[in-house]
């Protein structure tokens, strides 16, 4: 079964919010509504799972009745002890953690529709990222010839070449009337399907991260902004 892999960095940032909030208590007592939070993370974590957890859970010696008559408080330490073995779990088996909560928040700044759509379920796998890049670049030369009109038979750096040119003005995509930003992103735009699209269309990529895959995607986002805004001056032939 596929894990919602946003889901699982939510609620690690929950727990991570709670982990926050032992280590700046002054006391070694907590408050029974932190202790009640955490078990309702890691319910919600073994659902997502779909794991059973209740290993993780507080156990009852973890409350105090009545302490010192101000009602009913959490042992710190118990809290501490399950809070930690949970977060280790999660790190260390299902690969969660401080960078995978980066990682999420690069894939939200993904704008483009049509990238997130064939790209989300391929960064959510545990291996073979080059797939993500592959889809990535399709979209990207795929809205390339869309927008020129270009020929289907068109396709990599060719298609590039014919339509994506260093002077505006014989340009069929003038990106920007400036020439030499016009001449840069021809280069870029040549550069990305030549050393990600070729290679990810011709042969199975291993080394690829997930990481690596997300950058790539959205870098992508931005050029795909780009195209979208381009003027165009000619069909092509």
């Amino acid at each position: 079964m596929q894990i919602d892999r946003k889901q699982l960095i939510a609620v690690y940032a929950d727990l991570k919010g709670i982990e926050r909030a032992v280590a700046a208590a002054r006391h070694d007592v907590l408050s029974v509504q932190l202790g009640t939070d955490f078990d309702s993370a890691v319910k919600r974590c073994g659902q997502i799972l779909s794991e059973d957890l209740a290993r993780y859970l507080l156990p009852n010696a973890a409350f105090v009745r009545g302490y010192e008559g101000g009602g009913d408080w959490l042992k710190r330490a118990e809290v501490e002890n399950k809070l930690y073995q949970l977060l280790a779990y999660l790190e260390q088996v299902h690969h969660v953690g401080t960078e995978i909560m980066e990682i999420g928040s690069i894939y939200n700044s993904i704008r483009d529709e049509e990238l997130r759509g064939r790209c989300a379920d391929l960064l959510s796998a545990s291996s073979n990222f080059d797939r993500v890049i592959n889809q990535a670049t399709q979209v990207l030369e795929d809205r390339i010839r869309k927008k020129s009109g270009a020929a289907a038979g068109l396709v990599g750096v060719t298609l590039v070449n014919q339509v994506v040119k260093s002077d505006p003005q014989a340009s069929v995509l003038a990106i920007t009337s400036e020439g030499n930003v016009q001449e840069g992103y021809a280069h870029i735009l040549r550069g990305i399907v030549g050393a990600y699209r070729n290679p990810t269309h011709h042969q199975v990529l291993d080394h690829i991260t997930r990481e690596e895959a997300l950058k790539v995607c959205a870098f992508i986002d931005g050029l795909l902004k780009v195209v979208d805004g381009a003027t165009v001056r000619k069909p092509t032939p």
